[in-house]
């Protein structure tokens, strides 16, 4: 193309074009990237790409929405009440470096039923959708998945035993009770407690292996770190407080006093796709929650070129060099950006984009 077409243009060549085409670029640069090897040191444990799930809300409205939206009631039962309309996506995202989480997998979460759905039931569904889908994009990719507690069940890692999976789940002691009773009894005999100072405070590791949940063997880590705040707002501004902070992990890999705090560090990164990955689209120019098109096939075409234009904008940001001279806050360089391809004509750059270039990650 010689110029950029007007947004009613591509709005309406998006009503027409079928999401899986879109998603099937998605996994093909993914594979690119993977197989160019540039980011292999990024494996858990030199063999496993890890890839975290989670979902996100998209646009929502007190009007009906266009396809199988979900909805729920607030302020029920009182004069106040009204229904929300909302869209909801279940995200997959690969780790390829430590400032580059990209989109290998969409599942959009639709009401089949009409009625009000649960967040646990509606996304457990959506999760087994996802990983079938998965599972068929890279049939042969060794995955280490990893989530919140809402996934720690025995669908969850039947299918992880069953596509050669491992994982890694934040878990909470009300997913599975048996298995937090078992650590707690087993973790004073089993001694794999482990302690350090730190500049602020102090952090600890504890695990306890082969804990039996219904014919799965399963490991679970604990990590604690505790230390004195400053806290910079508020009315007890410049005042020091105690914080203490305790997470466990529940995952199929192997732990040894060795390997536990990588393991943990590797678990506490699930939040890298709530803040690089959905708050960076809602809140740095990508404006995720903004409803681009009032048809479903539509919206969902545009939230997959969000996720390649997020792709392409990491790759930059990483590559520090150069986009570290720009003196200027990362919404600010991205409209920067957008700004240049609407202004400058693309035919001018017809050499340029033809030329082979290699970009370095530091």
């Amino acid at each position: 193309m010689e110029e950029l077409p007007y947004w009613e243009t591509i709005n309406r060549y998006l009503e027409k074009v079928d999401p899986e085409k879109l998603q099937d670029i998605l996994n093909r640069l993914c594979s690119r990237l993977l197989c160019s090897r540039a980011f292999e040191n990024m494996r858990i444990r030199g063999k496993y790409w890890q890839v975290i799930i989670d979902g996100t809300q998209l646009c929502s409205s007190r009007r009906e929405l266009d396809g199988k939206s979900l909805h729920r009631t607030h302020n029920k039962g009182t004069e106040k009440e009204y229904q929300e309309n909302y869209y909801y996506v279940l995200e997959a995202k690969l780790v390829l470096h430590p400032k580059i989480l990209i989109s290998i997998q969409t599942e959009f979460v639709d009401n089949e039923e009409g009625k009000e759905m649960e967040k646990q039931d509606c996304e457990r569904k959506a999760c087994w959708r996802l990983m079938e889908k998965l599972k068929k994009a890279f049939p042969r990719l060794p995955i280490c998945l990893c989530g919140d507690s809402l996934y720690a069940c025995e669908g969850f890692f039947e299918r992880c035993k069953g596509k050669n999976w491992r994982y890694i789940l934040r878990y909470k002691e009300g997913s599975i009770p048996s298995i937090g009773e078992e650590y707690r009894e087993l973790k004073e005999m089993e001694k794999n407690y482990q302690e350090r100072e730190t500049q602020t405070g102090k952090e600890w590791y504890d695990y306890v292996t082969d804990i039996d949940y219904k014919g799965h063997q399963v490991n679970l880590a604990e990590y604690g770190e505790s230390g004195e705040h400053i806290c910079k707002k508020g009315r007890k501004k410049g005042k020091a407080e105690t914080i203490r902070k305790e997470f466990w992990f529940l995952t199929d890999l192997p732990i040894t006093r060795k390997n536990v705090a990588g393991l943990v560090e590797r678990g506490r990164m699930r939040w890298r796709i709530e803040n690089d990955g959905f708050n960076a689209q809602k809140r740095q120019g990508y404006h995720l929650e903004h409803q681009y098109s009032r048809n479903y096939q539509a919206l969902k075409n545009h939230y997959y070129l969000i996720q390649i234009g997020h792709m392409i904008s990491q790759i930059m940001e990483a590559w520090e060099k150069i986009w570290k001279r720009v003196k200027q806050s990362r919404e600010q360089k991205h409209r920067r950006i957008l700004e240049s391809m609407k202004e400058t004509p693309l035919r001018e750059y017809k050499e340029e984009i033809a030329k082979k270039i290699q970009i370095r990650l530091i």
